[in-house]
């Protein structure tokens, strides 16, 4: 917890508005998309799916390839505890929905799929999403939920990520979301891996950038990747460009 609050005192002090940012680009994103206050319609949708679980006292066993959980000491966890504890919440998935919908992304591949509340907010935004869940009855839950809720453009996997990403799939996407493991070696890994299914334009994300110290030395890493251009700090989301037009750059923005 003191990693958090840290690097929160720090964030606020490096978060500048629009008129401190120099970049065209991030200029625009900030203005048109990450502070657009604007109500869009499938954020009715974003919530009637969250109170669908809210109150679901169904119990599922999680298979945890990751970091584990500072929460929850057993693998046995209720559907709405998962909600409050491990999905995305509110704000961060009407952000994601945003995102794909200001940069008019296409395909997009989801590390971590948890109950499916951002998938579905992705999905949403008419985007086909790709999400890979390593625990068998989390998956299965998640895609039942889609089913349920009529959503019929996302491709739900139950895959370790590792073992997704070594397949060779001839397969580009436009937006990449890392949620999930919390392992800063781990998320460089997949990252490295991801490189080969993004393009020039391809927008990743990463969420949990300050879990835990190696989470945040991973993203300081990632930051100054050779590929990376340009990283926006959100602190709560991380995203990183491969534009390159665009100069080095890293963006600090307090929403």
């Amino acid at each position: 917890m003191l990693h958090q609050i840290k690097h929160y005192i720090k964030h606020c002090l490096k978060s500048f508005h629009l008129h401190g940012i120099h970049s065209p680009f991030v200029f625009n994103l900030e203005k048109k998309c990450l502070r657009d206050k604007s109500h869009y319609e499938p954020y009715d949708a974003m919530k009637r799916f969250r109170e669908s679980v809210k109150n679901n006292t169904t119990t599922l066993h999680i298979q945890d390839y990751g970091a584990g959980s500072r929460v929850f000491k057993s693998n046995k966890r209720k559907v709405s505890d998962i909600l409050k504890h491990n999905s995305s919440d509110e704000k961060s998935a009407e952000l994601l929905y945003r995102l794909c919908r200001y940069f008019e992304v296409k395909n997009v591949l989801e590390l971590g799929t948890s109950l499916g509340v951002a998938t579905q907010a992705m999905a949403l935004s008419g985007a086909y999403v790709t999400t890979i869940e390593g625990s068998p009855e989390v998956q299965e839950f998640a895609k039942d939920l889609f089913k349920n809720h009529s959503i019929n453009n996302i491709e739900s996997v139950c895959s370790t990520f590792k073992d997704y990403l070594a397949q060779e799939k001839e397969m580009t996407y436009d937006l990449i979301y890392i949620d999930g493991h919390h392992d800063g070696e781990a998320t460089m890994t997949y990252f490295e891996s991801c490189i080969s299914k993004s393009h020039k334009d391809t927008v990743f994300v990463l969420d949990d950038i300050y879990w835990s110290p190696g989470m945040t030395a991973a993203w300081n890493k990632l930051c100054e990747h050779p590929q990376v251009t340009a990283s926006v700090n959100l602190y709560d989301l991380g995203l990183l460009f491969l534009r390159k037009e665009q100069l080095q750059e890293r963006f600090y923005i307090k929403l």
